[in-house]
This record gives structure tokens, sequence and C-alpha cells, in this order.
């Protein structure tokens, strides 16, 4: 794992004098993951973050509810959601242990959702969360075109600051 920059629990980022100063306090971490290696680094960086700033993580995944359109005629039977779900929770599981061996003031959450970016979004303002660590896949170009980017909307509507690591 790659070090962080050690940064003071609360800063004050001012553009002028006294009330003008927006003061940051980072207690509550939200980390979603995928699984992927992406994400994984992701979760090393709010790991490491979280133990130095003393505060709170949470890792959330989110299973994908399937749409309408992802439906075959007979439909996705639930032998296979149940599957998925259960795949997610272990691995959901296992990250979690691997972290705690770095940090223990972590937990984990699951959800399910047809949109995961929206529902990542909604779980931090439940929380509430101070920061959102979330990894991108950097795609460019007609990827960026096609796929879009989950990270740009959770930016664009996080009730927080999002720390965003390719």
């Amino acid at each position: 794992m790659k070090d962080v920059i050690e940064a003071p629990t609360t800063s004050a980022v001012s553009a002028g004098q006294g009330a003008d100063a927006v003061k940051f306090s980072f207690r509550h971490i939200l980390a979603p993951t995928d699984f992927s290696p992406n994400s994984e680094k992701a979760m090393d960086c709010a790991v490491q973050l979280a133990r130095r700033l003393s505060a709170k993580l949470t890792l959330l995944h989110i299973i994908p509810e399937p749409s309408a359109l992802d439906y075959s005629i007979g439909g996705i039977p639930s032998e296979e959601i149940e599957l998925r779900q259960q795949d997610a929770e272990k691995k959901l599981a296992e990250q979690l242990a691997r972290a705690k061996l770095e940090y223990q003031q972590i937990s984990s959450a699951q959800r399910s959702a047809l949109h995961p970016r929206d529902e990542i979004v909604r779980v931090a303002t439940d929380l509430p969360a101070d920061l959102l660590v979330i990894s991108t896949h950097g795609y460019t170009g007609w990827k960026h075109f096609l796929f879009g980017s989950d990270a740009e909307k959770i930016v664009e509507h996080a009730p927080c600051p999002v720390l965003v690591v390719r």
C-alpha cells in the first residue's frame, strides 16, 4: 500500500476571513466496493485515511438489481440471484477482515439497487458520511461515451467531499 499524505483531522479552506471559512471534519468515511482491483485500491486508501484521521470507515457493496431489460423470457432464477448475494456477502466479509488487520473501526453494509451509484449517494446521505472514497475505471473516448462514468455522477450528487482513486 502506498502512503497517504498526512493531513490534520480538520482543515479550513478560506476565500477570505472569518465567516467565509469552510471547515471539514472527516469522522465517517464511506468506501463503496465492487470487488474490482480498482475498488480495492480505493479501499486501501480509505483504510489508511480512516486510520490516520481516527475516523469510522464503512465499506459498502451494492448488488445491482436486474432491470426489465436484463430478463430473458423466463427471467432470472431466484437461485441465481441468491447465489450472487451469498457470493457478494462472502467477498465483503473477506475485505472487511483484511481491512480490520490495519484498523478496527470499520464496518460493512450491503444493499441492492437498480442503479448502484444512486444507492451510494443515498447511503452517504443517510449515514451521514463526511467523505466518500471511490474508484474509477478511467474510461476515455468511446468507452466513456458508451458506459458513462458512475464516479462523475456520484461526485455531482454526493452530499460530502469525494476522493476519486484511479
